[in-house]
């Protein structure tokens, strides 16, 4: 790599940031005192050693009296090869705890660099609570569209993201390309790392330092040519990246998305529908996607290859989540999604013909009321404390269980696949029940068993029987 090509150094962004705070030239022995940490025996000399630390940085001039900041800018990206994104050199900083013998994560450092300058830094203590979240908020800012370098001490880029509350996605892991470039074990320290590739390592704990070694480091490893992304491939477990300058959401959408029960869409860019998934949690089930993994099937790397926009739809509890994914996939076909025939187990279809499903609610509401007749859900509706929504049950059951002259009036709302009915009754009986309105003789005796239940917050009467046969 010949002198014009070569990267701007870090040292050199300190030196900028060192001179612009001070009012005229400062001496070579001062700088290198003050920047390195060493001492030089002459003036002279320190100059030397500063030219070459700087590698002719077009912003750091030595003058008669000492060394200037031109105010001019680099074109010479710090260690950026041509059409490069941003990038932010990630150091994680912890030790091992002596019960557990688990690394544990305490201080992170993020320097983003563009176009040959130092763009931005944060950085700070892990702590938890309100007083993190200036920290998160300046760590995703400085990560945003950017492809985060770091060298990786074991599971602290998990550590990380639970603290972010953000996925982090796909980082170049300098710890995972020596070992599989150098043949150095994983467990190797960025000084091992630094000692292997002939780099200075100076003991100063400036984060700077740090960041200028793992930049070096960087370079180092970095076959001619390489681009970040062909990087970021082969530091992937999976060899998949997740590219986030070409999404139509950042980190930020994500680490918002609601805890709670919902079903979420994946669009490609010109909004075909690729998946609809559901969860009980968006916010956990959606950031999965994007977490450090030991592994993505072919199925999902496929969708992350394709994937432009996410939608989320909010769901009153995960039962409805159940039924509003089963029933969005089968009338809008998502592309990725698995088809299958509805071929109902013998006997199931008809012991859900008519069906009333009780469960617990969020407040304000107390309970989730579900009629479900002839394969479709009719009603879902929230009961408050004190009944209300009672009588909206009960007018449903007249009009679509109970008529008895005519009959039923016909149903009409979306489908619903018994089997996935089936299949969540199945797993929360403890704390569901389902039963069919029509073993009672009236609506009101429906309702009265309702208020009951709200009344007492049990399915059982004063003697130990069960108010709704199951």
């Amino acid at each position: 790599m010949n002198l014009t090509n070569r990267p701007a150094s870090l040292m050199a962004e300190k030196a900028v940031r060192y001179l612009r705070d001070r009012q005229g030239p400062v001496a070579s022995r001062r700088l290198v005192k003050d920047l390195l940490s060493t001492r030089s025996g002459s003036e002279a000399d320190a100059t030397v050693l500063l030219e070459n630390v700087f590698d002719n940085d077009p912003r750091l001039v030595y003058r008669e009296s000492g060394w200037v900041h031109t105010g001019e800018k680099t074109d010479r990206p710090l260690g950026a090869a041509a059409g490069d994104p941003p990038r932010v050199l990630g150091l994680f900083h912890g030790d091992r705890n002596n019960e557990t013998g688990r690394w544990e994560l305490h201080q992170v450092l993020m320097v983003r660099i563009f176009n040959g300058m130092t763009v931005t830094a944060c950085g700070g203590d892990l702590v938890r609570g309100t007083e993190a979240e200036h920290l998160r908020r300046s760590v995703l800012e400085t990560m945003d569209d950017a492809v985060l370098i770091v060298h990786d001490p074991a599971d602290s880029l998990k550590q990380f993201e639970s603290w972010l509350g953000a996925p982090v996605g796909s980082p170049v892991s300098l710890r995972v390309l020596a070992r599989d470039r150098l043949g150095m074990p994983s467990s190797h320290t960025l000084e091992d790392l630094a000692a292997r590739l002939q780099l200075h390592w100076r003991e100063t704990g400036d984060p700077l330092d740090m960041a200028e070694v793992l930049d070096q480091a960087l370079e180092a490893l970095r076959k001619e040519g390489e681009s970040l992304d062909t990087l970021q491939q082969a530091s992937s477990s999976d060899k998949s990246v997740i590219q986030w300058p070409r999404l139509n959401f950042d980190r930020e959408f994500l680490r918002s998305l609601p805890k709670g029960p919902g079903i979420y869409r994946f669009l490609d860019r010109d909004a075909n529908l690729l998946y609809i998934g559901k969860s009980r949690n968006l916010h956990r089930r959606v950031a999965s996607y994007f977490n450090q993994s030991s592994g993505r099937s072919e199925r999902v790397r496929k969708i992350l290859r394709d994937l432009f926009d996410i939608q989320v739809e909010p769901a009153g509890s995960d039962l409805e989540a159940m039924l509003r994914e089963a029933a969005r996939i089968r009338s809008e076909g998502p592309a990725h999604n698995r088809q299958r025939e509805v071929h109902p187990k013998a006997g199931l279809a008809s012991r859900l013909r008519s069906i009333l499903i009780i469960e617990p609610a969020a407040p304000p509401a107390v309970l989730n009321v579900y009629l479900i007749r002839d394969g479709r859900l009719l009603r879902k509706l929230p009961v408050g404390p004190r009944g209300g929504g009672i009588k909206q049950i009960q007018r449903t059951l007249e009009d679509h269980f109970f008529i008895a002259v005519e009959g039923p009036t016909p149903v009409t709302g979306p489908d619903v696949d018994v089997e996935v009915v089936a299949r969540w009754l199945a797993a929360n009986r403890e704390r569901a029940v389902a039963f069919d309105p029509t073993d009672f003789k009236t609506p009101g005796e429906v309702t009265d068993r309702l208020r009951w239940f709200l009344s007492n917050g049990s399915p059982y009467d004063s003697d130990g029987n069960p108010i709704f046969a199951r």
